[in-house]
């Protein structure tokens, strides 16, 4: 009789530790949860915001380069926090992807002139495209915003 109790006893104290234990880790799951969700809402918060004012702004500086010639400026899109500018052009650049890139920064991403799209993007960042069919299958470089020093 002794042992049976002692043993019900040892299995009651077994079964309040497992408990206590899936509670607390139940707890620190949940705590870890709403401070993720705070750090995120708050980081969201300081990011800069893409409205279409914005995507106005940047299709202005570009509409101007495009409008004689075969490239065909298409637009300004956001995505996932970046702004993507997308060029038509009718065949692809005969050269390598390295001499592209310098070409695509030196002479396709707007320069100082442009301060204003430039104050209203901001910390965004700004990508260049082109492509000859699909805008998936486009060739890209990020501009860099002449007054921001890095």
């Amino acid at each position: 009789m002794y042992k049976i109790q002692k043993n019900i006893i040892s299995k009651a104290i077994y079964l309040m530790f497992t408990a206590m234990l899936v509670a607390s880790i139940s707890g620190c799951i949940q705590s870890n949860a709403a401070t993720t969700g705070q750090e995120t809402k708050a980081s969201l918060q300081t990011q800069n915001v893409i409205t279409d004012n914005t995507l106005k702004v940047v299709n202005a500086a570009f509409y101007q380069k495009f409008v004689l010639g075969d490239w065909r400026y298409k637009g300004a899109k956001n995505q996932g926090g970046t702004i993507n500018a997308y060029i038509k052009i009718p065949a692809p650049l005969e050269m390598s992807a390295d001499v592209q890139k310098t070409y695509l920064k030196k002479l396709i991403c707007p320069s100082s002139v442009h301060a204003n799209m430039w104050k209203e993007i901001n910390n965004i960042p700004l990508s260049i495209h082109i492509y000859t069919k699909k805008q998936k299958n486009s060739f890209y470089v990020h501009c860099q915003n002449p007054f921001i020093v890095s």
